[in-house]
């Protein structure tokens, strides 16, 4: 009974994998060419729209490391915090590769 939930399970997200990996192909196949095609007719905008999201992302990662009290007192653990996960990162990254 327990090896027959379990193969029916198994079966189930087998299913449900293999229909998200098609769908997610059929959605980048169809998006691909409005993506590519607004790239190339508008650069400029692209480039600053990206420019303007990478620093939207930086001033919000420092306006919530000053909300604490703690890290605005010591930024050295901000810079701290910051190399360790540097080097947590990159320790990770010569894991997997």
């Amino acid at each position: 009974m327990k090896q027959k939930i379990e193969q029916t399970v198994s079966q189930a997200l087998d299913t449900v994998d293999s229909t998200v990996v098609s769908t997610a192909v059929r959605l980048n196949r169809l998006v691909e060419p409005a993506r590519t095609t607004f790239a190339k007719r508008y650069p400029t905008l692209f480039s600053l729209m990206a420019t303007m999201g990478v620093a939207m992302t930086f001033l919000g990662v420092e306006q919530v490391l000053l909300a604490s009290s703690l890290l605005e007192r010591y930024p050295v653990l901000i810079l701290a915090c910051g190399i360790g996960i540097l080097a947590l990162t990159g320790t990770l990254y010569k894991k997997l590769t």
